[in-house]
C-alpha cells in the first residue's frame, strides 16, 4: 500500500487548492472524491460565473464572516485576496472586478475556467485524484499513520486534510459527509442551517410586488422582543417572501418565527422623520394621499400597497386622515412588519452555517486540536461568509494555511 504524505478528502475548491499547495512543496498528495468528477458545486458559484474573491481591503474582509471572522484572520493574511487573483493570473486566467461591490470574476465569466485552472495546477504539482472514492472511516494507527477506508480500497497518509464541504446543494455531493467523519473522530458540530438563503414570509402581503428590488435597504431582525441584528444591503421581493444580499446575510442569524421590520425610508432620526411627516401632511392637506405618498415611498407600487393595507383610499385628502392613520402610514414605511415562515433549505442555500466547531481547530495552522495530524479547510468548518466571493476566499486561505503548515512539519522531520 502506498503511503502518501497527504491524503485530501474532497475535490472541491478547498480540497483541490490544498492539494496543489501541498504538491508544489514536493509532497506526495492524493485527493479522494466520492463523485465521478470534481468541483460540481464550484461550477454553480456565482450563477456559473464564479465570483472567486473580493477586492475589499483585508481589514474589512474579516468582518464579512459574521461572528467568526477573527478565526480566519491568520489564514486570510497568509493567503490574501490579491494572492488569489495572482494565482489564477499565473495560470493564464485573467480577472475582472465589479467596481460597485468589488466582486472578482474570471474575465470569461465561466466557472469552468477556475475549475480547469485548479486541475491544471494540481497536475503540474503531480497530485493524484481518485474519483468515486467515498471515505467511510478514518483511523489513526499506533504509529501515527492515517488509514482512510473507502468501499473497495484503503488509503494511507501521514497527514489528512478534511475538505469535504458542507450541506448546501446536496445534488453536487455536498451532503455533510465531512461533518460525519469529523464527529466520528471526536469533533463537535455547531448547529447546521442553510446560509445565504431567501426567506418565505408568513401571510406575505407583498407578493404582487414580486420582482421589485430596493437598494441599500435596512432590515432589523427581532427575536422575541429583542433586536437581534440590523443589516443594510439590497433586497428583492419574491412571490413567497424576500431575497437579495441583505436577506442572505441575515440568514445566519435568523430562525423561523423571528420577526423582521423593513425600513423603506432610511431616516437616521425616526423622531425627526415623524415630526417632519406630520408637518408636511398638515401643510399639504388638500393633496390626495396617493399622490403625496409617492414622494416618500421608493416605488409607486409599494405606496399603493401600503394604502391598501392601511385601508386608506388613494383619493382621500390628507386633511381627512386622522393622526392615528397618518402615523400608521409612516409605520408601514419605517418598520414594515414581517414574520419568517421558513428559510430556504439546503437545496437552494448557497452555503452552510455551522460545522466543525472553530475552537477545536488551531486558527494559526488549521490543524485539529482533537486529532493531531488532521487539518480542516473550507466549508466543513463553522465559518460562512457574506455573498461576494468571501466563502471561496475562505477555501483558498484555509487550504493554503493547512498545506503550508504540513510542509513545515515535513521539513522539520
Amino acid at each position: 500500500m502506498v503511503l502518501f504524505d497527504v491524503v485530501i478528502i474532497g475535490a472541491g475548491p478547498a480540497g483541490l487548492f490544498a492539494a496543489q499547495q501541498a504538491g508544489k512543496q514536493g509532497m506526495s498528495v492524493i485527493v479522494l472524491e466520492k463523485q465521478a468528477e470534481p468541483g460540481k458545486k464550484l461550477l454553480l458559484t456565482g450563477s456559473g460565473q464564479c465570483n472567486f474573491t473580493n477586492q475589499r481591503p483585508l481589514p474589512e474582509f474579516v468582518n464579512c464572516y459574521g461572528e467568526h471572522g477573527r478565526f480566519l484572520k491568520t489564514a486570510l493574511y497568509n493567503f490574501t485576496n490579491n494572492d488569489s487573483i495572482r494565482f489564477f493570473q499565473d495560470l493564464g486566467i485573467k480577472s475582472i472586478t465589479v467596481p460597485e461591490n468589488q466582486k472578482v470574476f474570471p474575465k470569461s465569466k465561466q466557472a469552468k475556467d477556475i475549475l480547469n485552472g485548479l486541475l491544471r495546477a494540481c497536475q503540474l504539482s503531480h497530485v493524484q485524484i481518485q474519483y468515486q472514492q467515498a471515505v467511510k472511516a478514518i483511523q489513526r494507527t499506533a504509529s501515527g499513520i492515517f488509514e482512510l477506508s473507502c468501499a473497495a480500497k484503503t488509503f494511507q497518509g501521514k497527514y489528512v486534510i478534511l475538505a469535504a464541504g458542507g450541506m448546501s446543494y446536496p445534488a453536487t455531493g455536498s451532503n455533510g459527509d465531512g461533518y460525519r467523519l469529523a464527529q466520528a473522530l471526536g469533533h463537535t458540530l455547531t448547529p447546521l442551517k442553510p446560509g445565504l438563503a431567501p426567506f418565505a414570509i408568513k401571510n406575505f402581503s407583498l407578493a404582487s410586488l414580486a420582482g421589485s428590488s430596493f437598494k441599500n435597504l435596512a432590515i432589523t431582525l427581532w427575536q422575541g422582543d429583542k433586536k437581534a441584528k440590523t443589516l443594510k444591503h439590497d433586497l428583492v421581493i419574491t412571490h413567497q417572501g424576500i431575497s437579495g444580499p441583505v436577506v442572505h446575510h441575515l440568514a445566519r442569524y435568523a430562525n423561523p418565527g423571528d420577526k423582521l421590520t423593513l425600513d423603506f425610508m432610511a431616516q437616521k432620526n425616526p423622531e425627526q422623520s415623524r415630526n417632519r411627516w406630520l408637518a408636511d401632511m398638515n401643510h399639504n392637506g388638500k393633496a390626495q394621499t396617493a399622490t403625496w405618498l409617492r414622494r416618500f415611498s421608493p416605488t409607486q407600487a409599494l405606496g399603493d400597497k401600503i394604502l391598501e393595507l392601511s385601508q386608506v383610499s388613494p383619493h382621500e385628502r390628507l386633511a381627512q386622515l386622522s393622526k392615528t392613520k397618518r402615523l400608521e402610514l409612516l409605520a408601514w414605511l419605517q418598520a414594515f412588519p414581517m414574520e419568517i415562515q421558513r428559510i430556504g433549505n439546503f437545496e437552494i442555500a448557497m452555503v452552510t452555517c455551522g460545522g466543525v466547531a472553530w475552537h477545536e481547530v488551531n486558527a494559526k495552522t488549521m490543524e485539529s486540536r482533537v486529532v493531531p495530524g488532521m487539518y480542516l479547510a473550507g466549508e466543513v468548518l463553522d465559518i460562512d461568509g457574506d455573498t461576494g466571493g468571501y466563502d471561496l476566499q475562505a477555501c483558498w486561505s484555509t487550504a493554503a494555511l493547512a498545506a503550508k503548515h504540513i510542509g513545515k512539519r515535513r521539513q522539520a522531520g
